[in-house]
């Protein structure tokens, strides 16, 4: 969001460092994608989870223990950061380029260059969305059979499972159709950059660059929207929120008692 905001800053001529050529426009694309990715990844990391939990409700504890949970992070960030890491020598910053992040090399192979667009559609975006929304369903409805063994009546926690499960299939249904809008128009983009460069058609590129645009705005809003989502929806989110404002509260209040108890001590 950040980064987006402040190419936006750069666009309108309200800063005049753009974070391409400041930190290099590798680094640049990849701190804006990376989070995309991990976040896609590690929720459908937890969504497998729950859906082991589900099938093998007493082999779950031998399988799926904190130790593993924590190396299963570890790993998915290393894999994404190696595969970050090409962006590093196939992008380049071009103060000319309006229509595209970053300008890419293209003495680099060109299918180098093209798989990453369908790489990301496939495999960071659409799969990890899918599998969150397998895993969405398969909970509410093994919900909704617990609710009818128990003759309508669930637990607590069971209801709130089942709230969660919802949102979280509304959160992965939303990533999906925000995302996917632009890795479709980045294939287009790269196939046109590197097959027609001499068919230049000033229309067709200001129509890529408006979409463009129109879609980054829709991912950044979509992960500005989850905190709200979560916290409308979820009532232990919600909690949990509230007793960090309450701490956050109180120890502000406290330091300001210490400051004026010792401004009183050396005024004596």
């Amino acid at each position: 969001l950040i980064g987006i905001f402040w190419l936006w800053c750069v666009g309108m001529s309200i800063i005049k460092a753009d974070p391409r050529e400041i930190l290099s426009c590798g680094i640049f694309y990849s701190i804006l994608i990376g989070p995309t990715i991990l976040s896609n990844l590690y929720l459908a990391s937890i969504s497998i989870d729950r859906t082991f939990m589900i099938f093998y409700p007493t082999r779950y504890r031998f399988v799926i223990t904190r130790r593993h949970v924590l190396i299963r992070i570890f790993l998915i960030s290393i894999i994404i950061l190696l595969i970050m890491i090409p962006h590093h020598f196939y992008f380049y910053y071009n103060k000319k380029t309006t229509k595209f992040i970053c300008e890419f090399d293209t003495d680099i192979k060109h299918w180098r260059i093209r798989i990453w667009p369908f790489l990301h559609a496939i495999l960071f975006v659409s799969l990890p969305s899918i599998i969150t929304c397998i895993s969405s369903v398969i909970l509410i409805h093994n919900r909704c059979n617990q609710r009818k063994i128990n003759k309508n009546k669930l637990s607590k926690n069971a209801r709130r499972m089942k709230r969660n499960s919802i949102l979280i299939l509304f959160i992965s249904i939303i990533i999906l159709f925000s995302l996917l809008p632009t890795v479709i128009l980045e294939i287009f983009i790269v196939h046109d950059r590197l097959f027609n460069n001499e068919i230049f058609c000033s229309k067709k590129w200001k129509k890529y660059r408006i979409l463009l645009n129109w879609f980054l705005t829709l991912s950044a809003l979509n992960y500005s929207f989850k905190f709200y989502i979560h916290l409308i929806i979820s009532k232990t989110f919600r909690k949990d929120f509230i007793k960090l404002i309450n701490f956050t509260f109180q120890r502000q209040q406290k330091q300001i008692k210490q400051q004026s108890v010792s401004f009183n001590n050396e005024n004596t």
